[in-house]
């Protein structure tokens, strides 16, 4: 199996029709750099007045209305498709409703002629773990595989963004940088970007991907190293905590749990060597680039949804050259 010495190039990869479902969750900005590259974008939402799909239609989406409820509607909007982007709805919809959701996605892309799909889904979730949120995703990849959808999983492990999570302001504005794990501990992390740009090339070149399935991490510091980069770059002291205690929710304890024990299922070092064009984010690199979200005044941390990508280069400096 071969890959593009950099993942910029697409030379030899037509333009793609590409329906992104949930565009205007997490994993979003994913139209914005198909767009940027060429490709014909259709952004699915349950909600098309939301800003951040007025944003995509302006910028050239086909922006339409579909529920992860609604299987009709999924189908629907990926008929005519060559590749369809999904991840879970974890955040939204708890472990059960990412299940039910996943399931009714699988089901509309069968009933809409099975186009490639690229899912993002989570390190782990390919074997059982006896926590939700990860038995969840696996179930939703053993209903695209008993259908026999052509499929790439691309299953990330704990998100460097994760610390910008509701539950975790308060401790970044008090100077604590919260970690699920003991700050001694390695815990591997992805960067968003990276993982986007993984997702584009599976899309540019699916006949090299289809039936792939690639857990992908970025990095792997402490919570101890982590909090040191944060002092460095913010400019002010930051302590690593573990977030333990009652007030955890249980799914959430169970999670953290399962990372302290599992925290580096991926072989870092071959990941990266396999995709070398992918500008692989250290956390010392994530910090700078999320400088001006982590330095609010106020202590608070906009989220980035509704931000612009220009044209040739995406939120974490990936460069991306139109097709």
């Amino acid at each position: 199996m071969s890959f593009p010495d950099d993942h910029h190039s697409i030379t030899g990869a037509a333009a793609k029709r590409v329906l992104v479902a949930g565009a205007t969750g997490r994993f979003g900005q994913i139209a914005d750099l198909l767009l940027a590259r060429g490709h014909t974008v259709r952004a699915a939402t349950r909600d098309p007045a939301h800003p951040q799909a007025a944003r995509l239609a302006a910028a050239g989406a086909d922006v339409v209305r579909a529920d992860f409820e609604d299987v009709g509607s999924l189908a629907a909007a990926a008929r005519g498709m060559d590749t369809v982007f999904a991840s879970g709805s974890a955040h939204r919809a708890g472990p059960a409703g990412e299940e039910r959701h996943g399931r009714n996605l699988a089901d509309a892309l069968s009933a809409a002629g099975a186009p490639h799909v690229v899912f993002v889904s989570g390190a782990g979730a390919d074997m059982p773990t006896g926590v939700a949120v990860l038995d969840a995703k696996r179930a939703v990849e053993q209903r695209i595989a008993e259908l026999r959808l052509a499929v790439t999983v691309i299953a990330p492990v704990y998100l460097m963004e994760n610390l910008f999570n509701p539950w975790n302001l308060a401790a970044l504005q008090a100077g604590t940088l919260p970690t699920p794990v003991p700050p001694a501990l390695r815990l591997q992390q992805v960067a968003t970007c990276d993982i986007l740009a993984l997702a584009v090339l599976a899309i540019e070149h699916p006949d090299s991907f289809t039936g792939e399935r690639i857990e992908v991490a970025s990095d792997a510091p402490t919570g101890e190293e982590a909090a040191a980069v944060l002092s460095a770059v913010i400019g002010r002291d930051f302590t690593a905590r573990q977030v333990v205690g009652p007030g955890l929710p249980p799914r959430l304890a169970a999670l953290f749990a399962w990372l302290e024990h599992n925290p580096s299922p991926v072989d870092i070092g071959a990941l990266h060597r396999r995709f070398p064009g992918i500008t692989w984010h250290s956390f010392d690199n994530w910090v700078k680039d999320q400088q001006a979200r982590l330095s609010q005044p106020s202590g608070t941390v906009p989220p980035a949804a509704g931000r612009a990508i220009s044209p040739d280069k995406d939120s974490c400096g990936h460069r991306h050259p139109a097709v």
